[in-house]
């Protein structure tokens, strides 16, 4: 594979064939560890630079919160440390970067769950904030209010975290303006009976959101895990534990009917990567289909009221 120059000069899209345009796409599943940033983003650029070392990788797309690290506990230093992370990783392999998500306090005085998108030099294009808090983020975090739509290199990238997806309005908004959505998540549950469980949910509403929309869906998720941390109410000592599920998932529709190549996941729900190459004019052949027999709209979601 080669890269290709983009429409700014700087390389974009791998091409396999001719000017066919082909992306590949990295979607991260680490091992990370709550309350461990520095270890966490060591582990996540190890992974990433690996990867990006036998080909080409266009863009990598990694978890939520991969910090790990509420901004409450360190007054957001690990939060603005992430950030520049972001802007390393990408110059490191070459690629743009969905950088997942930071729990981050904003200079504004507001507390947001936020990604930052880098482009491959290391600029950062622009931040698109959660929308659909859930649990603790109910208590202290403001939603955000706009959808995440950013050009990386002439791709149209969409973005939303977590609980977002499960809005089916939030994906659909995003019909013909964007070709890949990029999902960072925290698959959190209260019990490890429930992981198994999570993920087949997860990997269902990837596959419908990719189907219905016509989009490529990439779910970047933390590893199956047991998470503890401790911390002070009313003077007690509280130790508190959640589990990470490992859900992470690359569905593209244009594969259809081969379901192992519409979706693909790791053989397990331990650490590691799915790398796939996304063909955006097969892409476009799809949603063609799909607005042929009814099942897309005929314009951008933006042009409908």
């Amino acid at each position: 594979m080669n890269q290709a120059d983009g429409p700014d000069g700087r390389a974009g899209y791998t091409t396999c064939m001719g000017t066919r345009k082909v992306l590949r796409v990295a979607v991260l599943q680490p091992a990370l560890h709550w309350l461990r940033p520095i270890p966490n983003m060591h582990a996540l650029r190890q992974e990433a630079e690996r990867l990006a070392r036998p080909g080409a990788i266009d863009l990598i797309v990694l978890p939520e919160t991969f910090n790990a690290q509420p901004c409450d506990f360190d007054e957001g230093e690990s939060g603005r440390q992430a950030r520049q992370f972001l802007a390393t990783l990408a110059r490191a392999c070459g690629a743009a970067v969905v950088g997942g998500s930071i729990d981050y306090a904003h200079e504004d005085g507001s507390r947001r769950n936020t990604c930052f998108v880098v482009a491959a030099d290391g600029r950062e294009i622009g931040r698109y904030d959660k929308r659909v808090l859930f649990g603790r983020e109910l208590d202290g975090r403001q939603a955000g209010n706009a959808p995440g739509i950013f050009e990386l290199a002439g791709l149209r990238v969409g973005v939303l975290i977590c609980a977002d997806l499960w809005d089916p309005m939030l994906a659909r908004e995003l019909v013909g303006r964007v070709d890949v959505l990029c999902v960072p998540c925290k698959t959190t549950v209260l019990s490890e009976r429930y992981t198994r469980y999570a993920r087949a949910l997860w990997w269902n509403l990837a596959l419908t959101r990719a189907m219905e929309n016509g989009v490529v869906v990439a779910v970047s998720d933390w590893a199956e895990g047991r998470h503890e941390a401790t911390r002070l109410v009313a003077g007690s000592t509280l130790r508190e534990t959640h589990f990470t599920s490992g859900a992470a998932s690359l569905c593209d529709p244009s594969h259809r009917p081969d379901l192992d190549r519409i979706q693909r996941t790791l053989k397990g729900p331990a650490a590691g990567a799915i790398v796939a190459d996304v063909d955006l004019d097969a892409l476009e052949r799809y949603r063609a289909y799909r607005r042929s027999v009814g099942l897309l709209p005929a314009e951008p979601a933006e042009s409908f009221g």
